[in-house]
């Protein structure tokens, strides 16, 4: 990771607190999503949630976690169209690419940006 100077570190740092609850919030309502599955309100807030880390994650240049989170954005989108149904193919789908982003996450609070493979997860 290259050094990152002072007005820099205060964004990334905004980022990795606001990501960071996104992120525990994300896990109780998918935790709810999968009793809940009709409540729209829920799954809307899921979709801004993943939204919001995606455009985050853009606007600092953490691509490997922008295209995880447009592909999951994109099934949340689905399910929110009535495209797609919740089930717990669909939820192992979700719950693997918001493991993928919480590894992702990790690895920008660590300062060790990987190469990870996440064609495989993206690809479900």
């Amino acid at each position: 990771m290259p050094p990152i100077d002072c007005e820099d570190q205060e964004l990334l740092e905004g980022f990795l607190t606001e990501t960071t609850e996104l992120i525990e919030k994300l896990d109780d309502d998918l935790i709810t999503l999968e009793k809940a599955s009709g409540d729209t309100e829920l799954m809307n807030r899921i979709f801004r949630s993943i939204h919001t880390i995606k455009g985050a994650s853009s606007f600092l240049g953490f691509d490997l976690l922008v295209k995880v989170a447009h592909k999951t954005e994109d099934v949340l989108n689905r399910l929110r169209k009535g495209e797609l149904v919740v089930t717990p193919e669909i939820m192992d789908v979700i719950l693997e690419a918001t493991d993928l982003v919480k590894l992702l996450v990790g690895d920008i609070k660590a300062g060790d940006i990987q190469e990870r493979e996440i064609d495989g997860t993206i690809a479900k």
